[in-house]
């Protein structure tokens, strides 16, 4: 949790600085230097992974990693916790989903300003500094409860905001609404991320930890892949309609969470 602080720190120091600068007639070059430095903090960070030392015996028995996930995939059909775990990780995706169609709305309503930009990243950092310590200590004690906690937030934002959008006409086009929304959403995602990597660590040990994560991460990614056709999909029932989707699909999260076993 207080690694996510930390991260979140940084992450609001960026949207200051965005903020401020916003304040002259920025363009393409503004936007290009961000993407230059977040790439070279990813570099940075690529050279602090790589020179840490590992004990003798920690890359023993290294295999390939993809290699491994397809043959450990008999797991969803053995282990039933794991793969109740896996369809409730899957449809707590609806918090990492959810954040770009607020970006959408924003963009619809209020306009593409580049201030926009800064108060979004403001959000999320500010969002990351206070909640990640909470959800950790909350997981400590119960991931299970963390994640269903998380879902519901997630979905109960979700349909507040498109409530407030289609039936407070007058609030769509604050500038406010869509910063606040996704604060809150950072919240619920960080919740989402502390919850679900720490059930899948307390569930399980040694080798089957490591199959665990392994057949997890591959299915996950996979399902990224095909969700990426919701955008296609809010083409069809629009952008609020999309916000809805995946607020149900909290909800379903949220009550097969609820029923997962403790594993703390």
């Amino acid at each position: 949790g207080y690694t996510s602080s930390v991260s979140g720190i940084l992450v609001l120091a960026a949207g200051l600085f965005i903020l401020y600068r916003s304040k002259d007639d920025v363009g393409i070059e503004f936007y290009s230097y961000l993407i230059f430095f977040a790439s070279a903090l990813w570099l940075i960070a690529a050279l602090i992974y790589a020179n840490i030392k590992e004990f003798p015996g920690a890359t023993e028995g290294g295999k390939n990693g993809l290699k491994e996930a397809w043959n450990r995939l008999s797991l969803l059909k053995e282990d039933k916790p794991f793969r109740n775990f896996i369809i409730t990780r899957s449809l707590l995706l609806c918090s990492a989903l959810t954040a770009p169609y607020y970006i959408l709305l924003a963009q619809r309503y209020v306009g593409k300003e580049a201030y926009l930009l800064g108060l979004f990243i403001i959000a999320n950092g500010v969002a990351s500094i206070i909640s990640a310590p909470v959800w950790g200590k909350m997981a400590d004690k119960s991931s299970k409860k963390v994640m269903t906690y998380a879902a519901m937030l997630t979905a109960g934002l979700g349909l507040i905001v498109v409530g407030l959008i289609q039936f407070v006409p007058g609030l769509r086009d604050q500038v406010w609404l869509y910063p606040v929304a996704l604060f809150v959403l950072g919240i619920a995602h960080q919740g989402v991320r502390l919850g679900r990597k720490t059930y899948i660590v307390d569930m399980a040990e040694g080798n089957r930890r490591t199959d665990y994560v392994a057949v997890s991460n591959t299915l996950i990614g996979i399902i990224l892949l095909i969700t990426g056709g919701l955008s296609a999909l809010a083409s069809l029932i629009s952008v609020e309609g999309v916000i809805v989707l995946l607020s149900v699909l909290g909800i379903i999260g949220a009550f097969k969470g609820s029923t997962l076993p403790d594993v703390e």
